[in-house]
């Protein structure tokens, strides 16, 4: 075979070779209907396709976070709407004791019963859930109270946690006892020597305290419903963004397949040409170039 021809040979099976990539990235894109399938088919698509990976692996995360802020806060309300209630009634029961306040049995029975009241919202305080004491502050591993007698002793601290719900965005997830419970054990503890020493006046003085109580209870409830709203509202917004990206990464990594198949059909087209132009050009010899 002349040198110019051998030439020829090896570039034909190159081209052979070379079609037969095609045919079978063309086939993984039919099979798979990607048409990324490696860093080499773009490497600028792959690139963006890998950062909207990380985009979505983030929004993941704050989803995550969004799921356990959200059941704390529900916990941390729920808990909080108890203790409402139970001040209210002791608050009611307070008022009876004041205006029976020369019947001894009278207070002594009104005195049991918020003491069994004050127990309820000592067990509210030290609620525990997933193994965290949800109104100890940062220090979750505790009870956020302590009970001597009628005195209830915060041994929690004042800081609240925060976490990213969003890009920028972050909401409590717990609300620090000393805030919230301390004031209505004070109240109550007032209420409860006023009440046991049959002093009128202590009583009324005591009871008027419970206002500001609910108020602060109240007050943190609303926070906590802002936080929940925040935490509804990003939900939404990041689905859309999810949304966003996923169509996006469909646009750039899914395979046409109309254009896929026909890719397969004209490669194997002109790999069976090539190979036809390799049969002709094995079976040439010397005696083919001598006449």
């Amino acid at each position: 075979m002349r040198i110019t021809e051998a030439i020829s040979y090896r570039n034909m099976l190159a081209g052979v070779e070379s079609l037969n990539d095609k045919l079978e990235q063309a086939n993984e894109e039919v099979s798979s209907g990607k048409k990324l399938l490696n860093l080499r088919d773009s490497p600028a698509e792959s690139a963006e396709n890998l950062q909207l990976n990380n985009q979505l692996g983030q929004l993941d995360q704050y989803q995550s976070n969004s799921d356990a802020s959200s059941f704390y806060l529900q916990v941390t309300d729920s808990s909080l709407n108890s203790l409402y209630n139970l001040v209210t009634s002791v608050y009611s029961q307070g008022s009876a004791a004041a205006s029976n306040f020369n019947d001894a049995n009278a207070r002594a029975s009104y005195a049991a019963d918020i003491r069994s009241q004050l127990g309820q919202a000592l067990s509210l305080a030290n609620t525990q859930v997933r193994g965290r004491y949800i109104f100890a502050g940062s220090k979750v591993t505790a009870p956020a109270f302590t009970a001597a007698g009628d005195t209830m002793t915060y041994q929690g601290d004042d800081d609240v946690n925060t976490v990213n719900i969003g890009e920028g965005l972050q909401v409590h997830e717990n609300v620090a006892g000393s805030a919230v419970f301390s004031p209505v054990f004070t109240a109550i503890s007032g209420l409860l020597s006023a009440i046991d020493s049959g002093d009128q006046g202590a009583m009324q003085t005591a009871l008027s305290q419970f206002s500001g109580t609910l108020a602060t209870v109240n007050n943190v409830r609303s926070q906590l419903g802002v936080d929940l709203a925040s935490v509804q509202n990003s939900a939404t917004a990041r689905q859309a963004e999810q949304t966003d990206i996923q169509q996006r990464q469909s646009t750039i990594s899914s395979a046409d397949m109309a254009v896929a198949l026909t890719q397969v059909t004209q490669t194997q087209t002109a790999l069976q040409a090539a190979l036809s132009v390799g049969a002709v050009l094995g079976k040439q010899n010397l005696f083919d170039y001598l006449g």
